[in-house]
């Protein structure tokens, strides 16, 4: 029989201190799981400043890429990580491009690329395991971050045009023939429309309205045709109320004449998406300017006022034409883009025709009289070529570089060499002319004297009326030289964005040469050398004999003075051009995903 002890019995059913003892054993769990809870803390601390710090490597390189490694290593050492945590490295391109999606923005490329606007950095270290080692082997966790920082620098600039140096009545008289109607900007609406500054960013999402792009991409408006309606509305719209009504003088002119928007503002990559798109709302551009790049989008010749080369001694009458060739496919009125964009001008030509006073030329010898002399004279000035070089963002220092250009004349005729300027005294075929370029082999003979031959006899006398004389010439004026044009830091700090290139004051010595004898050819006008014979004969051998120096040295000055104010009222200068850098663009450095 067994025996119940009631001290065993009473020991089994008593309760007292279960709680301790349960306490005890969780306990045990608990604090292993606030050592676990402190350890994940740690790890998401350590992986913050890993990504702060790879945050800063990114921007730190990405100032300079040229000297990306170097720049990353020294942020790190700063953060008092060792460069072994920088695990890669790599540079490339990165478009702000809503129309892209994000995986594929990104694009590596090889050092010295100049398209490189991002670097892309991974860091690599551990995380130490305070408490939490003891569920593993390990003492630590390898911890892994990447940062890509972008920054873009670009450069708008221009180069000097001819239709936005001339005065208020030729400028009416060319943009009339552009435009194919009768333009007329009063004198105050053309100061308004010359001092009002545009504001590009709401003149380009005008025009996307009007145009109905449909992207998402906003700088995708760059790339576009528009029309000269869709221009001038879009202008209207965004002018201050008081300027909006300069423009309607033009309202209605150009219609459905197509341009393209980088005739305004061309040469940017509008794959860069938000980044173009921004840089094209800094360009600075007035009303005006607007209007003379639409009226210069096709080729045209008009008709210049001529009456300042009145005041030359000895000329009678003038008569001027300006011609300017189409220019090259995108190539705006202002050039945006990063290194390697090009700006060009296209070739300018001028047609002057001056009626001389007949007795400028002096006596021609007994017998023989001037009843007129006209001279026209075509001026074919070279256009201009302008490429960024190299764009800088890297330092603020005062004489760091900002933007560096080379600049040169574009070639004109293959006849003429590397010339910058040609001239000619002759007949050019009028297509030629507006078309261009000219080449010394278009140009023909022209009239340019006409005279009477007279021998008296003892009974009467021969006379042989209007014989007219003919003459042409050409030269090739300077030679293209590239020069390289460079802006400081402190030159875009200080408004100094105005460069000169090339050399000007030509004209006279171009004159001179022109009607030199050694250029100058002479004839009788075909049809007419059967009305010189017998007595009247040596007449005519005698005035062919001595007018090529008596052309020289009685029409150069006359010439030079009417060329020169002409060049002048054009804003032409042979062998000169003038070069402004708009905008010096540094995106701001952001971190990009």
């Amino acid at each position: 029989m067994r025996i119940k002890s009631p001290i065993f019995t009473a020991f089994a059913h008593d309760e007292g201190g279960a709680i301790a003892v349960i306490v005890s054993l969780l306990l045990t769990v608990l604090l292993g799981f606030v050592a676990l809870g402190i350890d994940v803390a740690a790890l998401y601390r350590e992986n913050a400043n890993l990504q702060a710090d790879a945050d800063l490597a990114a921007m730190s390189s990405v100032r300079d890429p040229d000297q990306a490694t170097p720049r990353a290593q020294l942020s790190l050492g700063k953060n008092k990580r060792d460069n072994e945590t920088l695990t890669e490295l790599v540079k490339g391109r990165y478009l702000r491009n809503p129309e892209i999606p994000r995986e594929n923005r990104f694009t590596q490329l090889s050092d010295g690329n100049p398209a490189i606007n991002a670097v892309r950095v991974k860091l690599e270290d551990d995380g130490p395991l305070y408490f939490a080692k003891i569920f593993t082997q390990g003492d630590h966790v390898d911890l892994t971050r990447k940062a890509t920082a972008i920054r873009t620098g670009a450069a708008s600039f221009s180069l000097n045009s001819s239709i936005a140096r001339l005065d208020l009545a030729d400028l009416n008289l060319t943009l009339s023939e552009s435009f194919g109607t009768e333009i007329s900007i009063t004198a105050g609406e053309h100061e308004v429309l010359a001092s009002t500054d545009v504001d590009m960013e709401n003149f380009l999402e005008e025009l996307n309205r009007l145009v109905g792009i449909g992207s998402r991409n906003p700088a995708e408006i760059l790339d576009a045709e528009a029309t000269a309606a869709d221009v001038f509305t879009a202008l209207q719209n965004v002018l201050p109320v008081g300027a909006a009504g300069s423009l309607n003088a033009v309202m209605g002119a150009g219609g459905a004449l197509p341009v393209a928007v980088a005739a305004l503002v061309g040469g940017i990559d509008s794959g860069l998406g938000l980044t173009a798109f921004e840089f094209a709302s800094d360009v600075e551009l007035t009303a005006l300017d607007i209007i003379n790049a639409v009226a210069s989008t096709n080729s045209y010749s008009s008709a210049l006022n001529a009456d300042a080369a009145l005041d030359v001694a000895g000329v009678k009458t003038v008569t001027t034409r300006l011609a300017l060739g189409e220019p090259p496919a995108h190539s705006g009125w202002v050039a945006l883009g990063e290194q390697g964009v090009q700006l060009h001008r296209a070739a300018t030509r001028v047609l002057t025709e001056v009626n001389l006073e007949p007795n400028l030329l002096g006596s021609l010898g007994v017998g023989v009289s001037v009843t007129s002399l006209n001279v026209p004279v075509y001026v074919e000035v070279a256009g201009s070529t302008a490429t960024l070089e190299e764009i800088s963002c890297a330092s603020e220092q005062p004489d760091a570089l900002a933007a560096r250009f080379s600049t040169a004349s574009t070639p004109l005729s293959p006849e003429n060499g590397t010339s910058v300027a040609a001239l000619y005294l002759g007949k050019i075929a009028e297509d030629v002319f507006t078309q261009g370029p000219i080449s010394p082999s278009d140009l023909g003979f022209a009239d340019i004297l006409e005279v009477t031959l007279r021998v008296n006899l003892l009974v009467g006398s021969v006379e042989v009326p209007g014989l007219t004389i003919q003459a042409r010439s050409n030269i090739a004026v300077g030679q293209s030289q590239t020069e390289s044009i460079r802006f400081t830091n402190d030159d875009v700090k200080n408004d100094r964005m105005v460069r000169h290139f090339g050399s000007g004051e030509l004209v006279g010595s171009a004159i001179s040469t022109l009607l030199s004898p050694a250029h100058t050819e002479l004839r009788v006008k075909p049809g007419q050398e059967g009305l010189v014979t017998g007595l009247v004969a040596p007449l005519l051998s005698n005035v062919l004999a001595i007018l090529p120096d008596r052309l020289l040295g009685a029409m150069a000055t006359p010439l030079d003075g009417v060329v020169d104010t002409v060049l002048n009222d054009a804003g032409l200068r042979l062998g000169e051009g003038e070069l402004t850098l708009n905008r010096h663009h540094c995106e701001a450095i952001r971190l990009v995903q």
